[in-house]
């Protein structure tokens, strides 16, 4: 069926990775994130259910539409299918037609879906706030951790917007990577808008995550700019009073609040916003830099 199935769709032009152990779709999802997963309950090893669990459960997974495909017809398996996070259950035997039209249904709501980013696909303010009302009502101890890119204005304005957004786009995937090895599946990355995004994970993986993030971006982000620039150390451009003036290397800035006590959203995004301007003044700073605020 699979391979009937993966024939069908590459004729309409999908790309179509076929996988047939539950082992073998984690793996692959650890370095791939496909645009949407057709999921066969009966599959050896890990079974349809508890994949779908997984991929609902996981940072890098959990926005990732999924159809279930089953002989199984029973109401239940449906039920519990849909309450573990799938997006459809279709039963076969099934008309190829049916399944191309609920896929492209499926993937033109993703498309649209404006709780996400439209440039990265991360989750946007609500999704951010709705994230740390949770972790508040379940008592569970968390680090919000703010992070801006310094200079990113001038890297646009002198690069231009194709270029500033490859950046934006690579460090979404950086706060993303980081979090995971520092965090494992405890971790969530938003976009607020522009070069500004959060980081919501525990107290005791913030800082090595932030410290992770700040060094590897220190490091790629050469790479963003011409050899002229890199061996400057800066580039020239107008700033936002129209004054020529020299901008350094682009660099991050995290600001780490870990709230106990503190249960309003807004006052935990401006103590992060005022430790943020912090560090930004800082005159002794050289590159990326994450500081720690323990006080709400």
């Amino acid at each position: 069926m699979g391979l009937l199935i993966s024939a069908v769709l590459k004729k309409f032009n999908y790309q179509v990775t076929t996988l047939y152990h539950g082992e073998e779709v984690i793996a692959f999802l650890r370095d791939n994130k496909p645009d949407l997963i057709l999921l066969d309950l009966r599959m050896p090893g890990i079974d349809g259910y508890a994949l779908c669990k997984r991929i609902r459960e996981a940072p890098a997974t959990r926005d990732i539409p999924v159809i279930i495909l089953s002989g199984v017809a029973e109401v239940d398996a449906r039920v519990n299918t849909i309450e573990l996070g799938a997006d459809d259950f279709i039963t076969k035997p099934f008309d190829v037609r049916e399944l191309r039209a609920r896929i492209n249904r499926i993937l033109k709501r993703k498309s649209s879906d404006t709780a996400l980013n439209p440039l990265t696909r991360l989750p946007g303010s609500p999704a951010i706030e709705e994230e740390v009302l949770r972790r508040i009502e379940s008592d569970e101890p968390y680090a919000f951790c703010y992070i801006d890119a310094d200079n990113f204005k001038a890297y646009n304005d002198v690069y231009g917007y194709a270029k500033g957004d490859e950046v934006i786009k690579r460090i979404a995937v950086l706060l993303a990577e980081k979090a995971r090895s520092a965090a494992g599946d405890d971790y969530f990355v938003g976009h607020v808008g522009g070069d500004d995004f959060v980081l919501i994970t525990s107290p005791e993986a913030s800082e090595a995550a932030s410290k992770a993030i700040t060094e590897e971006f220190d490091r790629i982000i050469l790479e963003y700019y011409n050899e002229a620039d890199r061996q400057r150390g800066f580039i020239t451009t107008m700033d936002r009073k129209n004054k020529t003036r020299d901008f350094p290397i682009m660099s991050l800035t995290v600001a780490i609040v870990a709230p106990k006590s503190q249960r309003h959203y807004a006052k935990i995004v401006e103590s992060a916003a005022e430790l943020k301007r912090y560090a930004k003044d800082l005159q002794s700073r050289h590159g990326s830099i994450y500081v720690k605020d323990r006080r709400i």
